[in-house]
């Protein structure tokens, strides 16, 4: 009877070898846990076409809104960890742990990949009063509480937000909305006088002349957006940056994992990639394997003691 036993999981570990070893063999999902045109929607859309060259497969997007991230996170979780099912990251995901709020952890995820940063912005409408940080500055001094929207309770734009709001020495109305594009849409249209998101969101309306940063969270100016002053550079002490990246339910093949480490680490050298990052306003800062998880360990750790704020 042992015998048997040992037969068929020796069977068993080799059916499951040969199939990563194949791999993929079909379309590979890919779940983003915001509406369509936020930072992380962005992201994977530009990472797509040349990761399906990669891996010689279509990816399909779902785009899976609500929560601050928090349903579509939830979602992805529990699907299968067959490496069919991938779900885009950022530091919300690891807010969304923080909170405390959500039936997930860390450690129901395989962090496959990080592959992008890019700075938070303070921006404003090209029509607003406030077209400088000064100016926003002036305001508060004379008792203004400006009225800040981000996208999700929770999120890490929220608790960014809060700390540039600390580090202006006031405190902002912030109003969460379900994505960057809602966000976006409620400062153009006047709802709100401000928005904290990351640079990869705002860069269409941004490039379109219908919003204006004021402060970039990077310690020094973006090559990648040139025009926009950092908060340091304004008398503001606030640095700060956000990543995204790929991950995938937790458990999923050694050698599925391998074989997506290479896939990304090609697509990331490829130029139309490249462009695409560069038009973002974003930056290619990868990592994998043991210097992602102690990325993601250090992030967590903060994103906690952030959180803690809130609670």
């Amino acid at each position: 009877m042992k015998t048997i036993f040992v037969l068929a999981a020796g069977l068993l570990i080799s059916s499951t070898s040969a199939l990563a070893n194949d791999y993929p063999t079909r379309n590979i999902e890919i779940i983003v846990p915001f509406s369509a045109g936020g930072g992380n929607d962005v992201f994977v859309r530009a990472l797509q076409p040349v990761l399906e060259r990669e891996l010689d497969t279509n990816l399909v997007v779902r785009n899976v809104p609500g929560g601050g991230g928090a349903v579509g996170l939830t979602q992805a979780s529990r699907l299968p960890a067959t490496g069919y099912n991938l779900v885009a990251v950022s530091d919300g995901t690891l807010t969304q742990v923080a909170s405390g709020n959500v039936a997930f952890g860390v450690d129901d995820f395989t962090f496959i990949a990080k592959v992008l940063q890019e700075p938070y912005l303070l921006a404003v409408s090209q029509d607003s009063e406030y077209q400088t940080l000064e100016d926003m500055q002036a305001a508060i001094a004379e008792g203004t509480t400006v009225r800040v929207g981000v996208s999700g309770v929770g999120s890490s734009a929220h608790l960014t937000a809060l700390a540039i709001a600390d580090a202006l020495e006031t405190e902002f109305s912030t109003i969460p909305f379900d994505g960057g594009s809602e966000t976006i849409s409620a400062v153009m249209g006047g709802h709100i006088d401000a928005v904290v998101l990351g640079g990869a969101e705002l860069r269409s309306s941004m490039s379109s002349g219908r919003v204006k940063a004021l402060a970039t969270s990077y310690p020094e100016r973006s090559d990648a957006l040139p025009d926009v002053p950092t908060f340091q550079e304004q008398g503001v002490d606030f640095t700060t940056s956000v990543f995204r990246g790929i991950a995938a339910p937790s458990g999923i093949p050694e050698e599925v994992n391998d074989r997506l480490v290479e896939a990304i680490e090609q697509a990331v050298q490829d130029e139309q990639f490249l462009r695409s990052a560069g038009n973002l306003g974003t930056d290619v800062e990868t990592a994998y394997g043991e210097e992602l998880e102690a990325f993601i360990q250090d992030l967590a750790e903060r994103m906690q003691q952030q959180a803690d704020r809130l609670n």
